[in-house]
């Protein structure tokens, strides 16, 4: 099953009676140019024929192939609309770059072709060619350039980085075993508020201050107030995506697309769990008893 195309038939007739002109004009020409700095290839009364012939022949090559043209040019300007609409100024930069870059290979083009040949047809006619084809080539490479960065810039900006322990996930000791075994995990400094307001067991806030002590988890700095736990829960995932984090969150909590369940870590060891009642508390002085503080055990809250 061939594919079929929709052409304007205004457009259409326009771009043939051009192609036409520019056939007829630049066959015509070519040739005649040919026979002034040849003139002995053929008799006088014959070049005028010859000339005429070979701008009808190319005119009508070039009529033939309108549609294939109508083509090219609706595709490339459907490209170029769409890097530009995509890229706003720097897609019109990209284009402009583009169309700079072909001139400047047209130069070059023009400089080597008049080393060798002195028809100005034909060097018109290979400087038109050259510069289509470059200005094609390089409006294409730029852009692809400029999205490929863009891409680039998105895919970074969308990249998690690290790993946010929700509250609800302290009332299991599998929250120990997470965070031991990922890198870089983060507690919101609301979490002991949460756990002291919303039925939050003594073992809980007692992991919590385990992870923040030993430094196995830093606490994220979170201005917004709460007064319920669900608005608690909706800050936890707000502050996940702010700080690109992924949300370790309980294992019925399957709101987060990206998140990690905690079903997905089995209980901590005997050793594990021991190692931290045991382990000596190396700002044991300055442990602040109040959820509030900008420091809890010793830990300095972290704001980035």
């Amino acid at each position: 099953m061939t594919e079929k195309h929709q052409y304007d038939k205004k457009k259409l007739i326009i771009l043939r009676a051009a192609l036409i002109a520019i056939g007829a004009a630049v066959g015509a020409t070519a040739v005649w140019q040919y026979f002034v700095y040849f003139p002995d290839v053929v008799r006088t009364e014959f070049e005028p024929v010859i000339i005429a012939v070979s701008g009808a022949m190319l005119a009508l090559i070039l009529a033939l192939s309108a549609k294939p043209f109508y083509r090219l040019g609706a595709g490339v300007a459907q490209s170029v609309a769409g890097v530009v609409a995509r890229l706003g100024a720097q897609g019109v930069a990209s284009v402009a770059l583009g169309l700079v870059a072909a001139g400047i290979f047209v130069l070059i083009v023009d400089v080597i072709v008049g080393t060798y040949q002195n028809i100005w047809a034909v060097r018109l006619l290979a400087d038109v060619l050259v510069y289509v084809v470059f200005a094609a080539l390089c409006c294409y490479g730029f852009a692809k350039w400029l999205t490929v960065e863009n891409d680039d810039e998105e895919d970074q900006a969308s990249v998690k980085r690290g790993y946010l322990l929700a509250a609800d996930c302290l009332a299991d000791d599998r929250a120990l075993s997470a965070a031991y075994a990922l890198q870089d995990v983060k507690v919101c400094d609301g979490a002991y508020k949460a756990l002291c307001l919303f039925g939050g067991d003594a073992a809980a806030v007692k992991r919590l201050d385990a992870l923040v002590r030993n430094g196995v988890a830093e606490l994220v700095r979170c201005k917004t107030a709460f007064g319920t736990h669900d608005e608690y829960v909706e800050l936890e995932r707000a502050l996940a995506d702010k700080k690109r984090l992924r949300h370790i969150a309980p294992s019925d909590d399957t709101s987060s697309p990206d998140g990690i369940s905690l079903d997905l870590f089995a209980a901590p060891h005997a050793e594990l769990l021991r190692s931290l009642e045991t382990r000596p508390d190396p700002a044991s002085e300055n442990t602040v008893d109040a959820p509030d503080g900008d420091a809890v055990s010793g830990r300095i809250i972290i704001d980035k």
